[in-house]
């Protein structure tokens, strides 16, 4: 069967938006590398494997309940897809914040390999 992107970057967005882990992981590889647009080293903050992102994410949305990401715009292919975003949210105790960034994801057999983000910075 072939690849469909746009069906493929509909799903994306569908489970991404909906906080929906297990569809999230379902799009996912095993060996998964997660790198979040944040974190003390130069990439970020990485995590590998599904049960890693799992932790990860449930933290996330569980410190930002209203999280969402609105594509601008996204290219995709069978081997490489990215989506640019506007993500906004509030977090727990915190102010509502809204920031232009961009995922990269390498595929594999249809499912992401790696994820990387990358966001604007704001000063």
């Amino acid at each position: 069967m072939a690849f469909d992107g746009s069906a493929f970057i509909d799903r994306f967005n569908t489970v991404w938006n909906g906080h929906d882990l297990d569809g999230i992981l379902a799009m996912m590889t095993d060996d998964v590398v997660f790198e979040a647009s944040f974190g003390k080293e130069a990439w970020g903050h990485r995590v590998t494997g599904k049960p890693a992102v799992r932790e990860f994410l449930r933290d996330m949305f569980d410190r930002i309940p209203d999280i969402r990401w609105d594509e601008i715009r996204h290219f995709v292919h069978p081997e490489l897809a990215t989506v640019e975003w506007l993500t906004s949210g509030t977090p727990r105790g915190g102010t509502r914040f809204e920031v232009q960034g961009c995922d990269i994801l390498a595929l594999r057999d249809g499912k992401i390999a790696a994820k990387r983000s990358y966001r604007k910075g704001q000063i």
